[in-house]
């Protein structure tokens, strides 16, 4: 009996033993797995994004020009004699630029201007002797002949004088072109010659301009112009940390290299002379404004076949969420609030190997 007793002791231990050992590995692995599970949780970046107002901005480069900017050219023949004004000089309209000799010209003004005195008293002489021969025929004592013939003398010394006067102001005009002046108040930007070069009818002297008011120019994506077009309200200038505002002129359509490309142009006030031809500055293309948004960094966007999507953050987990932005760059992305959400905490970092529902860990 006693040796019954013993063994069903034995037997109870034992089945105790392994009922103990099966439950010791089965809640053991269980511990072991969620400890595993808990430090492999994916840590994660949040933006806590707020419903508001957003305004479409396009943020862009353009290139300055001056709105009156004018190469000049030679009139007449000559050689140049002296460049007046440095290049980036302020000048006056009128101000004398670049002057020129010709001797030739010199001479023949001279010349021309002495024959024109001696014409001129031809002239006065027949015009007189015309005059009292009308007198003289109109009281009968001279013939209707020699009135003609007294009328044709006067319009040949007119006609000699006319052609010779022509010949001075031609001549004078070409001297008085030898020196070339400022259109406008401006800057003078370049020369393209030498003093002591000669110079022929057409070719190019300097170039000048005035800076009172620039010209932008925005070469844009095709993607951008229909959007740019239709809903544009503002462009702003970013220029050494202060803002200035531009007229939209409008866009059009360049050729550059066989390709086309759409140009954006603005026009902006400079009396300050403050911004220069040439410079690129930055700009704020400022489209129309829309109000319950979500804004959010836009690499927490997602893009699998135009098909976008986000995963937000809610106690302790990660959830997808198929968006339509209305904006989106390289910088942000705005999404409507279709679920008047007063938040949404969007994770921008840490999410390309997320699935929905996955429990998640925020990042210090």
């Amino acid at each position: 009996m006693r040796f019954k007793e013993k063994n069903f002791t034995i037997v109870l231990i034992l089945v105790i033993a392994v009922i103990f050992s099966l439950y010791y590995f089965q809640f053991g692995n269980r511990i072991a797995n969620n400890i595993k599970k808990e430090q492999n949780l994916a840590k994660v970046r949040v933006f806590d994004a707020f419903p508001g107002n957003f305004t479409n901005k396009i943020n862009v480069f353009a290139k300055l020009y001056s709105e009156k900017e004018i190469t000049i050219v030679a009139e007449v023949d000559g050689i140049i004699q002296e460049k007046k004004f440095p290049i980036g000089s302020k000048i006056k309209k009128g101000d004398l630029i670049v002057t020129m000799t010709d001797t030739r010209k010199l001479l023949q003004l001279k010349e021309v201007k002495d024959s024109l005195s001696g014409f001129k008293a031809i002239l006065d002489e027949e015009t007189k002797n015309y005059k009292n021969s009308i007198s003289l025929f109109e009281k009968d004592i001279i013939s209707k002949n020699e009135l003609q013939s007294q009328e044709n003398m006067y319009r040949k010394a007119k006609s000699d004088y006319d052609n010779r006067e022509s010949i001075y102001k031609r001549i004078l005009w070409e001297f008085d072109n030898l020196n070339i002046r400022a259109p406008f108040d401006g800057y003078v930007n370049k020369y393209y010659f030498d003093v002591g070069q000669k110079i022929v009818a057409g070719s190019e002297i300097v170039q000048f301009s005035n800076f009172d008011k620039l010209i932008g120019k925005v070469s844009l994506r095709s993607e951008d112009i229909k959007k740019i077009s239709s809903s544009l309200k503002d462009i702003k200038i970013n220029y050494k940390n202060e803002i200035y505002e531009a007229k939209f002129l409008g866009v059009s359509k360049e050729l550059n290299k066989e390709v086309f490309s759409y140009v954006l142009e603005f026009e902006i006030n400079n009396d300050s002379e403050i911004m220069i031809p040439g410079e690129v500055v930055d700009v704020q293309l400022e489209l129309e404004e829309f109000s319950n948004y979500f804004v959010f960094p836009s690499k927490a966007v997602i893009n699998e076949k135009d098909i976008f999507y986000i995963y937000y953050y809610m106690e302790g987990y990660a959830y997808k969420k198929i968006v339509e932005p209305i904006w989106i760059d390289s910088k942000n992305c705005a999404i409507k609030n279709y679920d008047d959400q007063l938040d949404l905490r969007i994770i921008y970092e840490g999410q390309s190997t997320l699935e929905d529902g996955q429990p998640v860990e925020l990042k210090n």
